[in-house]
């Protein structure tokens, strides 16, 4: 039994390398050559039929194979919006992981957001990307690097594990996704900026500062 499922895996996984291959390189992987493909296919199953079991069959029930074809090119169709929906969908998703907040009990008073924008902060807590940024103006008389402390200080309560650890891809993801979702004081985030700013805050942790920026974010958040 165990060599009949491993030969018939390997088989298996030859017709399936063949019609993954077939797709890519005859239908090129575009969804109206796969669906034209599949109801040709269908109709070819049917003209077989009739050559087994004679054409009076199909023409005696052509009503129900024509009700069917209709019914499979619905499906088909279908299948295909949901799936080039969901790549619309992920787009729309960023891939960091939040702490469950309570969105109702944030303090957004605490970093001057307007209506529109705690919709946008709804939707990263979401795990969604935003439609507008979100412009962030905390902490305008400390200087711009307050303002990239602070914000590095509420992602770190947000995401689950913090970002103390982020490197390499995974850094330049959270960078992209606070350059995607924020403007501070009216202005794009840059890359160097918050790379220079990271650095500083990382090695500032144990700094007074520092410290009353953490319980600031925090009692915005209601954490404390």
């Amino acid at each position: 039994m165990e060599k009949f499922i491993l030969e018939s895996g390997k088989a298996l996984a030859r017709l399936r390398s063949g019609i993954n291959d077939f797709i890519e390189d005859k239908i090129e992987g575009n969804a109206s050559n796969l669906i034209l493909f599949i109801l040709a296919f269908f109709i070819l199953f049917v003209l077989s039929f009739s050559l087994i079991f004679g054409v009076k069959p199909i023409i005696d029930g052509y009503v129900y194979f024509l009700i069917l074809l209709i019914v499979l090119a619905v499906v088909l169709i279908w299948l295909a919006i949901f799936y080039e929906s969901n790549k619309h969908v992920e787009t729309d998703r960023h891939n960091f992981k939040l702490e469950p907040i309570n969105k109702f009990r944030i303090r957004f008073e605490y970093i001057n957001l307007n209506k529109d924008s705690k919709e946008q902060f709804f939707r990263l807590l979401k795990g969604r990307r935003v439609q507008q940024k979100i412009n962030f103006t905390v902490g305008n008389k400390s200087g711009d690097s307050a303002n990239h402390r602070i914000l590095f200080v509420l992602f770190d309560e947000l995401l689950v594990g913090g970002i103390q650890d982020f490197s390499g891809e995974r850094k330049r993801d959270f960078f992209q996704l606070l350059m995607d979702s924020f403007l501070m004081n009216n202005e794009p985030l840059k890359e160097n900026t918050l790379k220079t700013s990271f650095s500083a805050w990382k090695n500032d942790q144990e700094k007074i500062n520092s410290r009353n920026q953490r319980k600031f974010i925090r009692q915005m958040l209601n954490k404390e």
